[in-house]
């Protein structure tokens, strides 16, 4: 082998998967299109996906304490797997409540984020539509989904009023506690912003502002893109299955 065909092959060896794997999305995702509306929609101009400060904030914190290690935000094409059917994860059923909002994952949905987040692994579930799914798991319960997150965050396997099936989420949950987004505090009168967790007399648990940023992103994953209207050419959710 000359050594021409040696940095030839070498290029082709490495060259071109890093070309694939990172150049191309990172030049697609800096240079998306605007998506209009189509015809006739309820609304008219170019769809954007609205995100507050915080929100991105909460984004940068999420892939800072390696939440992306364990959960996908990645509900991939039928023809490569049977997301868009699990229950909950690529939206909602349709029901008296609601249309059916299941669809798959598209590069819009992390438009305006540093980072897209679309994991490394399922140790945890998928997390796409996790805003969504709590609001609907605690509704009538008094329980926010912000409240039930920063609870989760601190403490796992201690949260109540969400369940797989027949099974608290809280006896299968392997998350490791983020208490270092949370500081001890001493309490004087009713001590707002605490958590409900039982910590020594005279001590109670309060979020710090990490802590909330973060619950502000996980509350903000919702298919349904926070009930703003989707143009049709980015809702790629195929027919719900005739049976349930």
């Amino acid at each position: 082998m000359t050594f021409k065909a040696f940095i030839i092959g070498l290029l082709a060896s490495f060259g071109l998967p890093w070309l694939v794997a990172v150049v191309i999305p990172f030049s697609t995702m800096r240079s998306m299109d605007p998506i209009p509306y189509e015809e006739g929609a309820a609304v008219t101009g170019n769809f954007v996906l609205k995100r507050d400060g915080r929100i991105n904030e909460g984004s940068k914190i999420y892939g800072q304490e390696g939440c992306y290690q364990c959960h996908t935000q990645l509900i991939r094409p039928t023809y490569a797997g049977n997301d868009v059917f699990r229950d909950e994860w690529a939206g909602l059923r349709k029901s008296a409540d609601n249309a059916d909002t299941r669809r798959e994952t598209t590069a819009w949905d992390f438009d305006g984020e540093d980072v897209a987040h679309i994991g490394m692994s399922r140790v945890g579930p998928d997390l796409s539509n996790l805003g969504r799914r709590l609001e609907t798991h605690l509704k009538g319960t008094g329980d926010s989904p912000e409240d039930w997150i920063l609870r989760h965050l601190y403490n796992p396997r201690g949260v109540k009023n969400y369940r797989i099936g027949s099974q608290d989420i809280k006896e299968r949950s392997s998350c490791p506690s983020k208490k270092n987004l949370f500081n001890v505090v001493e309490v004087h009168g009713a001590g707002g912003g605490l958590l409900p967790v039982q910590i020594e007399d005279g001590k109670g648990v309060r979020p710090n502002d990490r802590a909330r940023q973060l619950a502000s992103y996980l509350v903000s994953l919702r298919k349904d893109t926070l009930r703003q209207p989707l143009p049709a050419v980015l809702n790629q959710n195929p027919q719900a299955p005739v049976t349930e």
